[in-house]
């Protein structure tokens, strides 16, 4: 007598239907660009009011507890800088400009 086996095709094939899909699912997943918490910006956000508008626009770069960078123009990026150490944004001197 033999035994019968599985009469149904769907349940001898089930097995190799899985490892595929896990096989083509797999590197899929793994080819998936980074999340955008992985993807921030270089540039932190501003920690500092500096000018009392309750809004954040400054930043303490060297952490002195003192501004020493500004968002002038309100895109979220410092473009002032005190790079002189004096607390005001530097302003380009005249002797150092190109002729």
């Amino acid at each position: 007598m033999h035994s019968k086996k599985s009469s149904n095709p769907m349940q001898r094939i089930t097995p190799y239907l899985i490892t595929v899909g896990l096989g083509l699912s797999i590197p899929a997943y793994a080819a998936q660009p980074e999340t955008s918490d992985e993807m921030q910006s270089e540039v932190p956000a501003a920690t500092i009011d500096s000018n009392g508008d309750g809004t954040t626009d400054a930043w303490d770069r060297n952490e002195d507890g003192q501004a020493d960078a500004w968002d002038s123009n309100g895109d979220g990026k410092p473009d002032l800088a005190d790079d002189d150490g004096d607390g005001q944004p530097d302003t380009p001197d005249e002797d150092s400009q190109p002729e």
